[in-house]
């Protein structure tokens, strides 16, 4: 593929000097030039670290970090960073924090990487988190994988530690049950902010896979407690942390009411359905693991409740954060025969009135066809959800997905995964796209053709008004295990690929970053 065109999301030229400076002193400077509360990406001079907007890609099978720049000036590669041994799937996950800290966390070794990309002209990774200096006792949990900013405190970050591989215990912080969170503190980068630190790690009541959620006030319910609501999909449960400042000292301590705490997803007719028996009862309930396997958690705005995805069970629960228990809204989201979709993704629309669908129907023999549905949060009693006849993608089997935070576009990218299907339809199934809809009416705007890989991964370069930016760019990475890959950068004006870059082996993930973005409340959503 040619990659002569560029845009102001290409590079092309050499990079100059690459003398570092100190962090605090260039940082201060820095910020007297810039429009630090703006939330966007432009305001000091052209080529100075604040105005850089970067795509921070993990190269799995390095354990690195790659640092691109994505405004069109100097060359593309900013940094390689290593970010511990080289273990393949190593890095669990990627965010910053408003303080303008990145965070990395690395599975393998039980820590986090903490990078300051600003401070110099490449990012510099200042040090691994596992403990806290000034109280030893305080450690970061075990295998620490997905992690996430707090929305009503955004320089505080949590990782979910997903334990031992066989117990799903974490054994660094002692827990019996479960897996654990580890919260993070930081403030700003410049001179007098304080440095990341762990500042406390807290058990969870069960193991797998953890996902969070955050409730928080609204203009309905101005006073609601802030609560960090966590899945743990082996067990089938659902933690509550207290989150609120002004909780003081208990704050990040689970809440503890007699009979509410955790959340138990067992569903005695789905158990059943399934071949197991129906739910225990009593107390000690908790301690059998059920099939819900909770596969993904949100908020809602629009709401004020907090939504989860049973992937076991086919059905998407309510919370109340107030009450703190299921309410009587729960759907299955298997559509009622002769339809033969099976939906396997589920994500929040970013105003927070609906849930978006995404799954395949493979009852053709020759073709698969990716499919879609919604839930309408907003509806007045029962929830239902709606398949939608159109479109239905032949032979694509839809994967990951991102809507811009001003909710006119979606991103998707296309699996090449043929697990599942026949040999006609691995065979019509096409591959290496990315595909671009209008949510309003769910019409396919434009798709792309990628490079060649196994897998992509996306993220999407956001600017524009506070909390309702449009995409300016698509970072998209083309991943081959064991492979060096390459990373694709598309103008968000003309759906184009305006230059395919080299990176580290296997670069499974991505994620843009600048100066602000955090405070600007503009990252695509959903988040993973």
């Amino acid at each position: 593929m040619s990659n002569t065109r560029y845009s102001a999301i290409s590079v092309n030229k050499p990079l100059l000097g690459t003398r570092s400076i100190g962090r605090h002193a260039l940082c201060f400077t820095l910020m007297l030039l810039a429009a630090c509360s703006s939330g966007g990406d432009s305001g000091p001079e052209a080529n100075s670290p604040l105005s850089t907007p970067m795509a921070l890609v993990v190269n799995q099978d390095d354990t690195s970090l790659t640092t691109l720049r994505l405004d069109g000036k100097l060359s593309p590669v900013i940094s390689t960073l290593s970010l511990g041994p080289v273990q393949t799937d190593a890095i669990g996950g990627v965010t910053f924090s408003l303080g303008e800290w990145v965070f990395v966390t690395n599975t393998a070794t039980s820590k986090v990487a903490v990078i300051d990309p600003i401070g110099a002209l490449a990012p510099i990774l200042e040090t691994f988190l596992d403990v806290n200096p000034a109280n030893p006792l305080v450690k970061l949990g075990q295998r620490p994988t997905r992690i996430y900013r707090y929305p009503g405190d955004k320089e505080v970050l949590l990782t979910m530690n997903e334990g031992d591989p066989v117990t799903g215990h974490d054994t660094i912080k002692g827990c019996f049950n479960g897996g654990s969170v580890t919260v993070l503190h930081n403030s700003h980068l410049s001179a007098g902010g304080e440095k990341p630190r762990v500042t406390t790690t807290v058990c969870l009541s069960g193991t797998g896979e953890h996902l969070a959620a955050f409730s928080l006030p609204t203009p309905s319910s101005p006073n609601r407690q802030e609560l960090a609501f966590v899945s743990s999909k082996t067990t089938g449960l659902i933690d509550m942390l207290l989150a609120d400042p002004s909780q003081g000292a208990v704050r990040w301590s689970p809440v503890t009411l007699p009979g509410l705490i955790p959340i138990d997803l067992c569903d005695s007719a789905k158990e059943q359905a399934l071949g197991f028996p129906t739910c225990d009862v009593g107390p000690n309930s908790t301690a059998t693991p059920n099939h819900a396997a909770p596969a993904g958690i949100f908020w809602s705005q629009a709401t004020g409740m907090i939504y989860s995805y049973l992937a076991g069970y086919g059905t998407v629960v309510e919370i109340n954060p107030d009450t703190l228990s299921l309410t009587s809204r729960k759907v299955d989201i298997t559509p009622p025969l002769p339809s033969q979709t099976v939906f396997h993704s589920v994500g929040i629309t970013p105003n927070g009135q609906s849930l978006f669908l995404v799954g395949e129907d493979r009852s053709d023999p020759n073709h698969v066809f990716g499919t879609f549905g919604s839930i309408d949060l907003t509806a007045v009693g029962a929830l239902s959800a709606t398949e939608l006849a159109f479109p239905r993608l032949r032979d694509i089997r839809p994967s990951h997905f991102q809507f811009t935070p001003d909710g006119v576009r979606i991103y998707m990218t296309q699996s090449n995964d043929v697990s599942g299907l026949n040999p006609a339809q691995a065979a019509n199934l096409r591959k290496d796209l990315l595909l671009i809809f209008d949510p309003s009416f769910l019409s396919l705007v434009f798709e792309l053709d990628l490079p060649a890989a196994e897998m992509h991964s996306m993220d999407l370069w956001i600017t524009g008004p506070q909390g309702a930016g449009s995409a300016k760019g698509v970072v998209v990475t083309n991943a081959t295990p064991g492979v060096n890959g390459t990373v694709s950068l598309i103008d968000g004006a003309t759906n184009a690929i305006t230059a395919t870059i080299p990176v580290g082996k296997n670069p499974k993930q991505v994620t843009v970053y600048y100066y602000g973005l955090a405070a600007s409340d503009n990252q695509a959503t959903p988040v993973w």
